[in-house]
C-alpha cells in the first residue's frame, strides 16, 4: 500500500468519523430541542394547573357559603309570612288613615262651629 492509498482511506475514514460525529449531533441536538421545549410546555401546563386549582378552590369555598334547599324553602316560607304581615299591616294602616281623616273632619267643623258660637255670644 503506497502514500497515495493510505492517504485516501485516511480521509475515507475520516470523513466518515466526521459524518457519524454530525448524525450524533444533530440527533442530540434534536433531542436537546425536544426536551427544552418539553420543559416549557409542562412548565406552562404547571402554571395552569395551579391556577385551575385555585379556582376550584375559590369555586369550592363560595358553593359552601351558599343557602341550602332547606334554607332556601325556609326564606320562602319567611317571605310568605312576611307578605301576608305586611298586607295586614297596610289595612291596618288604611283603618288609622281613615280615622285621622275622620278626627281631622270633625275638628274643622267643630273648630268652625265653635267660632261661630263664639261670635254669637259677643
Amino acid at each position: 500500500m503506497n502514500y497515495k492509498q493510505m492517504e485516501f482511506w485516511f480521509l475515507v475514514g475520516q470523513w466518515g468519523l466526521n459524518l457519524i460525529v454530525a448524525g450524533y449531533l444533530w440527533i442530540n441536538r434534536k433531542h436537546a430541542a425536544t426536551n427544552h421545549r418539553l420543559k416549557r410546555v409542562e412548565f406552562d401546563l404547571a402554571a395552569r394547573i395551579e391556577q385551575t386549582e385555585k379556582i376550584v378552590v375559590q369555586i369550592q369555598t363560595e358553593m359552601a357559603h351558599l343557602p341550602s334547599q332547606k334554607d332556601l324553602e325556609r326564606l320562602s316560607r319567611d317571605m310568605i309570612v312576611m307578605t301576608r304581615e305586611m298586607a295586614d299591616t297596610r289595612g291596618q294602616l288604611r283603618i288609622i288613615g281613615n280615622t285621622a281623616s275622620l278626627i281631622n273632619d270633625f275638628l274643622i267643623h267643630e273648630g268652625s262651629k265653635k267660632k261661630e258660637d263664639a261670635k254669637n255670644d259677643e
